[in-house]
């Protein structure tokens, strides 16, 4: 039982820090890139993000919409009336087809806001900050300036 315990330990070990080295030594494919590829890799990552939430919302308001159709054409379940299978299609064919804007809309939306969050930290190679020694309001000190 004791070799057992020790197998799971180093297990639980090994996953831990190799999903660690792998977040930390991860290649960014933008690190080759100037200022303006990254700010313009920047503008073109924030589209994608910004069409994901709209594909999102999209495919949202298909599946809602779908769902009202399908539900109001069971709605008045009577022996006379039975099933309007005309509107219970329609909202059923929308209800399944809204899965494509849904699914494409969460996908590029991760992924915009995944992309842009890496090329900002990209950017940040160019930033001007500097640390100058100058006087303050308490004597001479250091001042980060970005």
């Amino acid at each position: 039982m004791k070799y057992l315990y020790s197998l799971l330990a180093l297990i639980f070990l090994f996953s831990a820090t190799s999903k660690s080295q792998d977040i930390t030594f991860r290649y960014s494919p933008y690190s080759g890139m100037n200022k303006d590829q990254l700010e313009l890799a920047l503008e073109q990552a924030l589209t994608m993000e910004r069409n994901g939430k709209v594909w999102t919302a999209v495919g949202t308001g298909m599946l809602v919409g779908g769902a009202v159709m399908t539900f109001s054409g069971i709605k008045n379940l009577s022996y006379e009336e039975g099933i309007h299978y005309g509107t219970f299609g329609a909202g059923l064919g929308i209800m399944c087809f809204s899965g494509f804007p849904l699914g494409y809309g969460m996908v590029a939306w991760i992924t915009g806001h995944e992309r842009a969050n890496t090329i900002r930290i990209e950017l940040l190679a160019f930033s001007s900050g500097t640390i100058n020694l100058k006087p303050t309001e308490n004597g001479i000190g250091l001042v980060v300036e970005f």
